[in-house]
């Protein structure tokens, strides 16, 4: 069990610098589909990482749909990628230091029900690696 949880956060570990390896390597700056991708990356690290801290914080925790952000200005790529750094940074290591125990903390999610804190993380892994595919594809 803990092999698994330490898998999800070598996944979630990987992506900041495949990030910036992909902006580094063009010539051209990224397309507006592109950065939209690295600003929906950064804000959901940002609200599951509130989601995650609600669960270990509150004996009964209910975690609403986070609302979309708004769009992150497109000319600052560098400064969206540092976000997204000290997003990712802070959420891994919330994940770090989690025991056993809390990897099963369950919560009641506005439209999921009930739900396990490994599974809200699993949920973001596949977020995760979904649009980092897409930012592959839109930067190569």
């Amino acid at each position: 069990m803990l092999d698994n949880y330490r898998d999800l956060i070598d996944e979630l570990l990987e992506t900041p610098s495949e990030l910036r390896r992909l902006v580094e390597a063009r010539t051209e700056p990224p397309t507006v589909e592109a950065v939209q991708l690295l600003d929906e990356l950064r804000s959901r690290d940002q609200r599951i990482l509130g989601q995650l801290q609600e669960m270990t914080r509150a004996r009964e925790p209910y975690l609403r749909t986070p609302s979309d952000p708004a769009p992150a200005p497109l000319a600052d790529v560098p400064a969206l990628l540092n976000e997204f750094d000290t997003a990712r940074g802070e959420l891994v290591s919330l994940l770090m230091n989690l025991t056993l125990r809390d990897w099963e903390r369950t919560a009641i999610h506005e439209t999921e029900g009930e739900i396990r804190l490994v599974e809200l993380v699993e949920t973001h892994v596949d977020f995760d690696e979904d649009h980092v595919r897409k930012l592959r594809a839109g930067l190569a």
